[in-house]
This record gives C-alpha cells, sequence and structure tokens, in this order.
C-alpha cells in the first residue's frame, strides 16, 4: 500500500490529531499546516497546530494562523496521532519533539532528501516542491472540497518554497496545480507584496548592515553572509527579518554556493548555517557532514563555536565539495 493510502485511512481511523512543523517556520509549513488543518475539521476530526516558534509577522495574514500555537497549548492534550509537516528529523521539531513522540502514531510529510524516516508511515517524495504540494495531492486522494483558505494556503507553500518558481524543484506538475489553485480567487500580486514586500525598515538595515559584510572566496566561487547576535540587537530584528538573505549572495555572477551564517538570537556561539547551490555542488551532502541536511540546492545546519572556527569548517567543506 502506498504512502498516501495509509495516511488517508489514518486520517479517516484517528479523531484527533497534532500538526507540526520546523522550526523557524517559514511558508511552506505554515501554508502545508493550516491547510492540513482545513482538511481535517471538514471531516470533524479535532487538532492542534504547535510549533517551536511564532509564526513570523509577514505570515500572520495566513488565514486562520491564529490556530497556530506553541508548547503551553499542549498541557494534558492527548492526541491520537501526530502529522508532522515538511520536517527532515523528529529533533528539527523542537521544544515539541517529547509531544510528537507521545502520540499514538506518528505520519510523517515531508520532501527532503534528508527525511529519517522517523514516522510509523513515511511520506518522502524528495522531487516534490513542496509539503504544500503533497498536502494538495491527499485532499485530491480523499476526494476532499479544497475551500478558498486552504487554496490561499497551498498556494503559499508552493509559491515560497520554489522561490516564486525560479528553483530547479518548480515542475510542470506544480504549475498545473498552482494553475488551479488561482481559480479560487487568489490574486498573485497581493500575495506577492503580502510576503516579499512588506518588510520593516528595522529589516531593510539589517539587509545593509550584512550585505556590507558579504564575501567572496574561492575565486568567486563561493558567496557567505553573516548576521551576528549584535547585529540583531543594532537594528531591534529577528531572525525572520533574515528569511531571504542567502539569495543575494547566490544571485551574484560566478557563484556556485551561497552560504548564510545566522548566529542564534538567543544563544552565543550558535550559528544556523544555510547553503545554496546554482550549478552541480550537492549542499545536502554538506549540510549532512556537520549532521544538517535538506535538498540538493538547499540545506542547512547547525554549529556551535566561536565564528572564525564554524567559518573556516564550513568554507574548507565547501571548497572539499566543489
Amino acid at each position: 500500500m502506498k504512502a498516501i493510502e495509509k495516511i488517508a485511512r489514518a486520517i479517516k481511523k484517528h479523531g484527533t490529531f497534532l500538526i507540526v512543523a520546523h522550526v523557524n517556520p517559514e511558508g511552506d509549513s505554515l501554508g502545508s499546516q493550516l491547510a492540513m488543518a482545513m482538511l481535517l475539521e471538514g471531516m470533524g476530526r479535532k487538532f492542534a497546530i504547535v510549533n517551536h516558534d511564532r509564526v513570523p509577522a509577514h505570515y500572520r495574514f495566513l488565514p486562520r494562523a491564529d490556530l497556530i500555537g506553541q508548547k503551553k497549548c499542549l498541557k494534558r492534550r492527548h492526541f491520537d496521532a501526530a502529522l508532522v509537516l515538511d520536517c527532515p528529523s523528529l529533533a528539527r521539531t523542537g521544544n515539541v519533539k517529547d509531544a510528537v513522540k507521545k502520540t499514538g502514531y506518528i505520519i510523517n510529510i515531508d520532501h527532503h532528501v534528508s527525511n529519517e524516516n522517523f514516522g510509523d508511515v513515511n511520506w518522502v517524495e524528495k522531487n516534490t516542491s513542496s509539503a504544500g504540494e503533497m498536502v494538495y495531492r491527499l485532499y485530491k486522494k480523499m476526494k476532499r472540497k479544497i475551500t478558498p483558505p486552504a487554496a490561499l494556503c497551498l498556494y503559499i507553500s508552493i509559491l515560497t518554497d520554489t522561490g516564486s518558481f525560479n528553483y530547479s524543484n518548480t515542475s510542470g506538475a506544480t504549475h498545473e496545480i498552482v494553475s488551479e489553485l488561482l481559480g479560487y480567487g487568489i490574486e498573485p500580486y497581493d500575495i506577492s507584496k503580502r510576503i516579499y514586500g512588506n518588510k520593516t525598515y528595522a529589516g531593510i538595515k539589517l539587509l545593509g548592515k550584512s550585505l556590507s559584510r558579504l564575501r567572496l572566496v574561492s575565486g568567486g566561487r563561493v558567496a557567505y553572509l553573516v548576521v551576528s547576535r549584535k547585529l540583531f540587537r543594532e537594528t531591534g530584528t529577528k531572525p525572520a527579518a533574515c528569511e531571504d538573505f542567502i539569495n543575494f549572495a547566490r544571485s551574484i555572477r560566478g557563484v556556485e554556493v551561497a552560504i548564510f551564517f545566522r548566529e542564534d538570537i538567543q544563544e552565543k556561539g550558535l550559528f544556523h548555517v544555510s547553503f545554496r547551490s546554482t550549478k552541480d555542488a550537492d549542499v545536502n551532502k554538506i549540510a549532512a557532514f556537520f549532521g544538517g541536511g535538506g535538498h540538493k540546492r538547499a540545506a542547512g545546519c547547525t554549529l556551535h563555536g566561536a565564528f572564525e572556527e564554524v567559518k573556516k569548517k564550513v568554507l574548507k567543506r565547501v571548497n572539499d565539495a566543489l
């Protein structure tokens, strides 16, 4: 039996669900969670959406975004099953990991090549554009009606994880799905403006300071950016403000691998490292070397240490890969 069929049966069988995604949620994780919640709601199922982090300000316009809570929402609650979306490992769910483990059944829906297949049922499709595209297919499999709010959530999932349909994970099927979703009254310009044209003055200042520290190495084949805790303090910003910073490094002519080092806003010496590649470099393998993962052309990991030490380790590994 195919994984999607097992998931459809599990949803029909169980009555209460915990819906979880990865730490630092973005468009795909949030959109797929909300669309999944609407599917369950339409079937009369009970659910709670709980994440390690809050919804970033520029995604709070999403339909029913107020449903997404944090760990405190889990007190004295039991769930028959957990739906873990867009998350390659249980560790990436952050402080809700234990709650997921306590459920009776874990359903893993993801498109990362680095997924650890941690569920009782694992639906992992590394060539699919987004978790949102997979949830769309689940709607079709279960013959559930897609409402306009659900269509908007699915559209945002796909839009953001394909880089506005610019990334290599965009397929003909992706465009066909989006074409259908647009029929629900979605206004692409309005959505793009809300997500990409809604930056704060403080966020732009952070971008400027980060770009002033952009460096090219390895003969121009590698570019990297850094945002430290100090920069967050100076500009009064939070990590969500730098969601697309790495794209500036990737867009430089001749760059094959772009790297973004973001120091944790709470823990000094903890760096979240993002990788993007433009050619043949497999950044998933680079990230996996440091205990992370993702996709061939988009991946990440977390490292502890002084910045110069972390940077040296990462650049050496990237150079070896090139």
